[in-house]
């Protein structure tokens, strides 16, 4: 077994999942656990698909099918079934990480830079990720936005009909209308007052120290290096890459989780 494998309860997770998607090829389940082994492949290697090893198919079927998954939101749907609907204990953690582009991503036909989530900061082309993940580390939602974007422009979007009681964010991520926004649905705001501000609002360190989580789920993230060096031309592939590597990191949480 690599460790691009699926063990039989995450195969079997995701089977259940999948079973649910209307139009989803499900006949031959042994071919299809094979795409999705091949799929995570290439996330965790970033090989070009021509590479792909002769055992997890032929490059160029596993690559049109993997596209039309890919346009057709399936990924994501996956995702969304696999995670949990609130977060456990009502904490939501939030950040973002820069994803360094492969000049490979560049060209997206019929498309700008901006739409494809390309950008340009300090290090060059690059694009973002932002997650808001639960205390205990699940993933619940990930956005994508040009490099240059700041992090508060997707704070709210980022936790948007997620019920929760507390948030804690980097400093970056807040302002007033940002924390009066969600007082107004009962969640407070747990982050560090800036030196030498006036009044600043109260905050719980030990919950702020719990924002470790997210730190800990972009290295998990890109461990897998097709989102660590992003070579795809389309958001939504990039995005697709993404939230199949969340799955992975969610089934392994509820695995551990479920241990005696």
């Amino acid at each position: 077994m690599t460790r691009s494998s699926l063990d039989d309860a995450h195969w079997a997770s995701l089977m259940l999942v999948i079973q649910g998607i209307p139009h989803v090829s499900k006949r031959d389940e042994a071919a299809l656990r094979r795409f999705v082994e091949a799929a995570l492949w290439i996330c965790r290697t970033s090989a070009p698909w021509r590479d792909l090893p002769e055992t997890l198919g032929h490059w160029s079927s596993v690559y049109h099918r993997w596209r039309r998954w890919c346009v057709r939101g399936w990924w994501e749907l996956v995702f969304e079934a696999i995670r949990p609907p609130l977060p456990a204990d009502g904490l939501l953690l939030i950040d973002s990480t820069t994803c360094k582009a492969h000049r490979s991503a560049a060209g997206a036909a019929h498309s700008t830079p901006a739409t494809e989530a390309l950008g340009r900061s300090r290090g060059g082309v690059c694009s973002k990720l932002h997650a808001c993940v639960d205390g205990a580390g699940r993933v619940l939602r990930l956005i994508a936005s040009p490099g240059q974007h700041a992090d508060l422009r997707h704070a709210l979007p980022l936790v948007a009909d997620l019920a929760a009681s507390d948030l804690a964010a980097d400093r970056g991520d807040v302002s007033a209308a940002f924390r009066a926004s969600l007082a107004a649905v009962g969640c407070t705001v747990h982050v560090p007052p800036k030196r030498g501000m006036i009044d600043p609002s109260p905050w719980n360190a030990g919950l702020y120290a719990r924002r470790h989580r997210v730190e800990t789920l972009f290295s998990r993230l890109k461990d897998s290096a097709r989102i660590a060096l992003r070579r795809d031309k389309t958001r939504r592939s990039w995005m697709s890459f993404a939230h199949l590597a969340a799955i992975m990191i969610n089934l392994r949480i509820a695995k551990c989780s479920h241990r005696p």
